[in-house]
């Protein structure tokens, strides 16, 4: 079973939401879900969202030019992770710097680059933890998001970090940007 030992609960599951995905995702995934609901983890640097709703508001914006990938988390700076099933991975869609990366192909592999500390390396994401130290923590629905995006000119420094709601965001950089084809 798989331990997240920071995890703070948002709210359950809906167990339809569960069946939808059910092969869709990966069956660790779903064991996750079950088990802790949304929530964050990861001292605040991801949460586990719904991925019907994500589906809906921004499905257009994950820019997969194959295949269907599933919104499940996003990040405290507003990417966002998707399983890639065509892939069998996991990717991050980095909208802040107009730029995707490859994760991992498990679940596990996942929790491991939590565990180990280098997650916030993967996502080029150091600046998160000064952010909250600086701005506060972030409510369920939030994240920081650089204003002007970095791939717009912005400079990436705290000062220059603002709490929003992360779908607006989300769609905001696609609308400012274009779509990050991956």
């Amino acid at each position: 079973m798989i331990e997240l030992a920071d995890f703070v609960p948002h709210a359950p599951v809906p167990s339809e939401i569960i069946e939808e995905y059910r092969g869709r995702v990966p069956d660790e995934l779903s064991g996750v879900w079950e088990r802790y609901g949304y929530g964050t983890f990861a001292e605040g640097f991801i949460r586990i969202i719904d991925p019907k709703k994500y589906e809906a508001e921004v499905g257009d914006c994950i820019g997969k030019t194959q295949g269907d990938g599933v919104a499940i988390m996003v990040t405290g700076l507003g990417d966002l992770i998707t399983w890639e099933p065509s892939q069998q991975g996991f990717i991050g869609i980095l909208y802040r710097l107009g730029d995707t990366v490859g994760i991992t192909s498990e679940v596990r592999g996942l929790l491991r680059l939590v565990e180990d500390e280098m997650l916030l390396g993967r996502f080029k994401a150091d600046i998160f933890p000064e952010a909250v130290a600086t701005h506060g923590e972030l409510s369920f629905d939030e994240s920081f998001i650089f204003v002007p995006l970095p791939s717009m000119g912005g400079k990436a420094k705290v000062e220059n970090l603002k709490k929003r709601d992360t779908i607006a965001s989300i769609q905001v950089a696609v609308d400012l940007q274009g779509v990050i084809g991956h």
